[in-house]
């Protein structure tokens, strides 16, 4: 297969190049200005699209087994299809059992082969009620070391609502790191002080009494300085170590500063770079999640941290909840989640590099290069080179995205992103080489009762399992 005369991003280079890209089997072969289509070999006119890098997701909570009123691997992956992305990587938490031992990743992997769309790895997990089994002991090898050679890290919470998966103590926390970067796998935190979100939720709940709660509450509950006091602790209990942390959704531009200077990395969302707490307003508990969003200031600082590479690159935190959790009528109880894997790229187009706050190679990063690289998929992931996987998007940048919920392939249709108009349209998503999103397929199918999963050309278990130094 030839794509031919598109306008190409390749790594490195500071526009496109008009290019075409020869396939072979799984792997980009050639890239070049004057490829000739060869004795039966298909080509496909690119002209006047934009050709990307598949996008990884580098956080994605896909809820199966055990949660799947919420998502499932078939819903999310085909949601990552049709937004661009190409490689998931699945939190350990949010199934049941949560991964946190090779029997739960094999019972998790039992669940979802077969199943996926776009190729997927697997965070492994420590939770606080089993850090001792996680770490082991003397010669007993500890379940992290059982799982390394199988995930692409560890997820741990400075602070945590399920019961299944509980919060790591600093203690805890700091021979996590240690074992981490034994191990030679990033520790993933959910960085957010205990204590202060404890009390002052406590606080705000008292000052209503029988008050109706407002959003405002829930913000307040949960400020910068929950993330920065939570990012100060965990760089000063990984201190020498620092390399091997990655603070997760980072929505405090002062937090994210700090992690870069102390060599460590982070990521933000979609969310926090487009969303204020005055939204809250108008789209309630749609834009309810955790970290909540910061001010509209705040957003544009992320911006700029995000331009810099302060922020290596974004994530979706693709979490999302039916009406049932979503919509309770109390900004306390209403689920903390949102769907997000399938408008994480086109907003990060249309926001990022078309309005011009990212140069191509920033967001090139963003939207899958640095978390190719973060978490050891880049032999294969994340960039357009020869003898990498043909993981392509093909991008008009004249049409247009309205983002609507109903539209969504995900299980997920509660957004607040629900009516924003974005530049630029995803017109064909390639994993290794073969169609997984048509959007002209899309369109006529979604007008049609009962159509399944419209737009997506490629069955159920085309994903891949990846592990870390995929080759």
């Amino acid at each position: 297969m030839i794509v031919a005369n598109g306008l190409v991003a390749l790594p490195g280079e500071g526009t496109y190049r008009r290019a075409s890209i020869r396939v072979r089997g799984e792997l980009v072969a050639e890239i070049g200005s004057s490829l000739v289509p060869e004795p039966g070999e298909e080509s496909i006119d690119a002209a006047g699209l934009v050709v990307l890098p598949g996008a990884v997701d580098p956080h994605v909570h896909f809820d199966e087994p055990g949660f799947t009123h919420r998502e499932d691997f078939l819903h999310g992956t085909a949601e990552a299809a049709k937004g661009g992305v190409t490689t998931v990587i699945d939190m350990p938490c949010t199934s049941m059992p949560p991964v946190t031992t090779v029997a739960a990743l094999e019972s998790k992997l039992g669940a979802i082969r077969g199943k996926a769309l776009v190729d997927y790895a697997l965070y492994g997990g420590v939770s606080g009620r089993e850090v001792e089994a996680s770490l082991g002991s003397g010669d007993a090898p500890g379940a992290m070391a059982e799982l390394a050679g199988r995930v692409v890290g560890f997820k741990c919470y400075f602070i945590s609502g399920m019961e299944s998966f509980t919060r790591v103590t600093h203690d805890d926390f700091a021979r996590v790191v240690a074992e981490g970067e034994r191990l030679g796998r990033p520790i993933l935190l959910h960085a957010e002080d205990l204590d202060y979100v404890t009390a002052a939720t406590a606080r705000l709940k008292a000052a209503r009494g029988a008050a109706r709660p407002e959003w405002s509450d829930y913000c307040d509950s949960r400020p910068e300085a929950a993330e920065l006091v939570a990012v100060a602790s965990a760089l000063q209990l990984a201190r020498g170590r620092e390399a091997s942390l990655h603070v997760v959704h980072v929505g405090t531009a002062a937090a994210a500063r700090l992690v870069a200077a102390a060599g460590a990395s982070c990521e933000t969302c979609a969310h926090y770079l487009a969303f204020g707490r005055e939204d809250f307003d108008a789209l309630g508990a749609a834009l309810k999640t955790a970290p909540v969003v910061k001010s509209r200031a705040e957003r544009e600082l992320l911006w700029g941290l995000l331009a810099s590479g302060s922020i290596g690159f974004v994530a979706s935190d693709h979490a999302p909840a039916p009406a049932s959790e979503k919509e309770t009528g109390n900004v306390w109880t209403a689920y903390g989640g949102i769907p997000g894997t399938g408008t994480m790229l086109v907003y990060l187009y249309s926001e990022g590099l078309a309005a011009g706050r990212l140069s191509l190679p920033r967001f090139l990063d963003a939207i899958g290069g640095a978390a190719s690289r973060r978490y050891g998929l880049a032999s294969r992931k994340g960039s357009i080179e020869a003898g990498k996987d043909a993981d392509l998007v093909l991008l008009d940048p004249e049409g247009r995205t309205r983002i609507e919920g109903e539209r969504l392939l995900s299980k997920g249709r509660i957004t607040p992103f629900e009516g924003m108009e974005l530049s630029g349209r995803i017109a064909a998503t390639y994993l290794r080489g073969r169609l997984v999103y048509d959007a002209a397929r899309f369109d006529s199918a979604s007008r049609e009762a009962g159509s399944g999963l419209p737009g997506i050309v490629s069955e159920p278990g085309t994903g891949r399992f990846l592990t870390w130094g995929y080759r």
